[in-house]
């Protein structure tokens, strides 16, 4: 079982930026960009007043019956995921929602921890709220296009790759050719253990060539995350763009969400660095020639493309298909919020920042904006990990630092000798030596002052030699410090965002989802470091 060694708040981590530090502190002057804490209470406020449109409801639950049966699902009439369907009906069901683009088998660590936070969250919302239902939803990014950014995976070390070209398509609508071969050259590492074959088995049952890359990941999230009740939500659709009609239009026609985000973000900008940008335009448009493609004005005229239309024709082309358009990162959290009645929105700390900027356009659209929630973060120890890193003598939390402040910090303490220190010392010695004779023996202060000015030179042009010799002579145990920073950072790269849960669990042999979600606290802000 999953044992939690030591937990720390992000707010003493460099993994945050300043201003989800400041969210995570509650600070006023970030009150008007969010409306709302991450809390409990904040949370049991908004599930006692959201209101969402019993017409809404009808239309999300018969493309969520329709989009599980074109992904070949055959849903059990006792399965939480069913139950959760039909609740969806019910005037008194909300959601907790987290998404991602679609990352291939599984993703990294924190794709699991996101949704685990998810489920944990609407498991405690719906205990304390029992005349509820409170259903936990990941959002499938199905029309992204960044395929660069998805079309490879981690196992121990080596990089996996899925080499294609998808002509700029939504990802979602790609097909799978190709993607047999990569889960070939997985399995000759992943082994033949138990879990390792069910990992496999899961895999290759997901993503089988007569589905897209859309319906293939739901598939493979349903397999990991059925008895959880996850539903999962794959948003391109017509029926579901027909609720955003309205805000396609205000968006291109009138810059609505820009003549609001830009102001705002210039009062962000001031005190911190931003996530994403207003845009006057934050629509694509998928064509078919073209794949995912800017909508923008020039002059009378909106193009994208060979595609130009007049506003009379955009009207038309908005009304008649929605679908063709794609919101950006701007506004998918507001066509999220649009069809889903939802109460939190889990994310990752630079999810949080951009969501933070987009409350003006959620205001200006008359729509419920989320709570917002850091998603679980989390470290895997190897088994005996904390007493290694004991016997090195350095606490487990400094491995979080950079690699030179980690070995500065490490020489500090193991030779108890901070050069810079020790020369500041010296020459405030000499300085009282120059000050003392100034009135009485001028020369001798004279010579002191000059000795003084030698000394500091001479000890500015040694210290790189002197820090080169400490650091020579404590190398070996440095090097042993950075191999279990490494264990924190493989590759470079914080463990959550390198590492898969495919990996963890076929070396652990065991469901570590299941024990993750035992231990999760979903609002805690902390930084977990557990032991396997």
């Amino acid at each position: 079982m999953l044992r939690p060694y030591l937990n720390l708040p992000l707010s003493e981590t460099n993994l945050v930026s300043p201003m989800v530090k400041d969210y995570l502190a509650k600070k006023e002057s970030l009150k008007p960009f969010v409306g709302k804490w991450q809390d409990m209470a904040d949370l049991q406020h908004l599930i006692e007043n959201r209101n969402f449109e019993e017409s809404k409801r009808r239309i999300l639950y018969a493309h969520l019956v329709k989009q599980y049966s074109n992904a070949g699902i055959n849903l059990r009439s006792d399965s939480k995921v069913f139950a959760n369907i039909e609740n969806l009906k019910n005037e008194q069901t909300f959601t907790i929602t987290t998404g991602h683009q679609l990352s291939l088998f599984g993703g990294t660590l924190f794709m699991s921890y996101k949704i685990l936070t998810a489920i944990k969250l609407a498991a405690e919302l719906q205990k304390n709220n029992p005349q509820k239902n409170v259903v936990p939803v990941l959002w499938l990014a199905s029309e992204d296009h960044d395929f660069e950014e998805i079309q490879s995976t981690y196992l121990f070390g080596k990089k996996y790759v899925w080499e294609k070209d998808t002509q700029n398509k939504a990802c979602g609508t790609i097909d799978l050719e190709g993607i047999s071969k990569l889960i070939e050259e997985m399995k000759v590492v992943l082994g033949n253990t138990e879990t390792a074959q069910n990992w496999i088995g899961q895999i290759e049952n997901a993503y089988k060539a007569t589905y897209d890359l859309a319906a293939a990941t739901l598939r493979f999230y349903h397999a990991l995350f059925e008895d959880f009740g996850l539903l999962i939500l794959d948003p391109n659709d017509k029926t579901l763009k027909d609720l955003f009609v309205k805000e396609i239009e205000a968006d291109l026609l009138d810059q609505q969400n820009f003549k609001v985000q830009n102001p705002s973000d210039k009062l962000l900008g001031d005190t911190y660095k931003l996530q994403i940008n207003a845009r006057p335009y934050n629509f694509f448009y998928i064509d078919e020639l073209l794949g995912r493609v800017m909508v923008k004005k020039e002059g009378d005229f909106w193009v994208c493309g060979s595609n130009q239309w007049n506003e009379n024709d955009l009207r038309k082309v908005i009304k008649l298909s929605p679908e063709k358009f794609s919101p950006n990162v701007n506004l998918r959290p507001l066509y999220q919020e649009t069809i889903l009645p939802n109460l939190a929105y889990i994310g990752g700390p630079a999810e949080i920042s951009y969501w933070m900027q987009l409350k003006p356009i959620f205001d200006v659209n008359g729509e419920s904006y989320p709570v917002l929630a850091v998603r679980f973060m989390n470290v895997l120890l190897g088994n005996g990990f904390a007493e290694k890193v004991e016997k090195a003598q350095i606490k487990l939390t400094d491995l979080l630092l950079e690699e030179k402040t980690l070995a500065e910090l490490y020489i500090h303490q193991s030779q108890g000798f901070d050069y810079k220190q020790k020369v500041e010392a010296v020459l405030t010695e000499l300085q009282l030596f120059v000050d003392s004779c100034k009135n009485t023996a001028p020369n001798l202060s004279k010579a002191f002052l000059e000795q003084k000015l030698k000394m500091k030179d001479f000890f500015k042009d040694n210290s790189g030699d002197f820090n080169k010799a400490i650091t020579k002579s404590e190398q070996a145990q440095i090097e042993k410090i950075f191999k279990l920073r490494a264990k924190l950072f493989p590759i470079g790269v914080f463990q959550e965002r390198m590492e898969t849960m495919l990996q963890q669990e076929v070396m652990a042999e065991r469901n570590l989802r299941l024990e993750i979600f035992e231990i999760l606290e979903p609002l805690s802000g902390h930084l977990y470091f557990t032991d396997i």
